[in-house]
């Protein structure tokens, strides 16, 4: 399957590969990445995705998807919304128990997404930019609790479309629980000099330090939890050569804070 894609699209391809290549050596489980490179007829050498990379973006990834199916633990049933989806196989790994998922991206990416998982009842492709904000009219809520997913993704917006999504999620689906990762101020401005994102020419936007950063954006956003990509119970099945070397960041607050997972709540409050 021959891709091409934009530069700052190709960033999708980074995390796919990491995934990939991590299921491979048996440290997470993700055949569908694994698949899914091997029918993709692109050269991801060029794209130099560092082996450190490739472990910080399985934990991320992992982390996510705890989050993710703790939320449906709870509220099975739900309506899940992934923005900025790329070629990730989430519904795939986690959908089960969800009434109905959704994908968004570009109309590109969703072109590709389609020959890797065709379209189900239960299982829908958005072709759509996150900023257009008229996808959140295509989503089927009826009623049921909602979990919106985004992954790699908002620190390519700008600072004001961040503070617009927050609030725009909040009221089209009046409860929402969203589950995203951020990077530090300090983090996103270094971004620009990491090997792979030069060869994509993407450009890093945003960083966040403090949740309450973010529940300023409006009323009824309020900060759940924080997950530290360094925390032990997010390192645990890695080699132990990554797990000291996590052990030894987690002690330096600027690297522990660098790259997060934050679990929000987004609720229209009764007035």
């Amino acid at each position: 399957m021959k891709v091409r894609l934009k530069e700052e699209m190709e960033t999708l391809l980074i995390p796919l590969y990491g995934r990939a290549q991590m299921s491979r050596r048996g440290l997470f489980c993700d055949k569908q990445a694994e698949e899914a490179v091997r029918q993709i007829d692109y050269d991801f050498s060029r794209l130099h995705i560092q082996e450190k990379t490739q472990v910080m973006l399985s934990v991320r990834s992992a982390e996510i998807d705890a989050a993710a199916t703790g939320f449906l633990d709870e509220h099975p049933g739900s309506t899940v919304v992934y923005l900025g989806c790329g070629l990730d196989a989430r519904f795939q790994r986690l959908g089960g128990r969800a009434e109905l998922w959704y994908d968004l991206d570009f109309p590109q990416v969703i072109g590709i997404k389609r020959r890797l998982y065709p379209e189900t009842e239960r299982y829908r492709l958005i072709p759509s930019s996150v900023t257009d904000w008229n996808w959140m009219e295509r989503v089927d809520v009826r009623g049921r609790p909602v979990l919106v997913i985004a992954e790699g993704l908002l620190m390519y917006l700008s600072e004001a479309d961040v503070k617009s999504l927050f609030c725009r999620l909040r009221d089209a689906f009046q409860d929402v629980t969203f589950v995203f990762d951020a990077y530090s101020c300090l983090t996103a401005k270094q971004a620009k000099n990491h090997p792979s994102l030069k060869k994509t020419g993407a450009k890093i936007q945003w960083g966040v330090d403090r949740p309450e950063t973010m529940e300023a954006f409006g009323e009824g956003i309020s900060h759940v939890k924080t997950i530290c990509l360094t925390d032990e119970d997010a390192t645990r099945g890695l080699p132990k050569k990554y797990r000291t070397m996590f052990r030894l960041a987690d002690g330096f607050r600027a690297a522990r804070e660098a790259h997060r997972v934050f679990v929000m709540h987004l609720i229209t409050e009764a007035k």
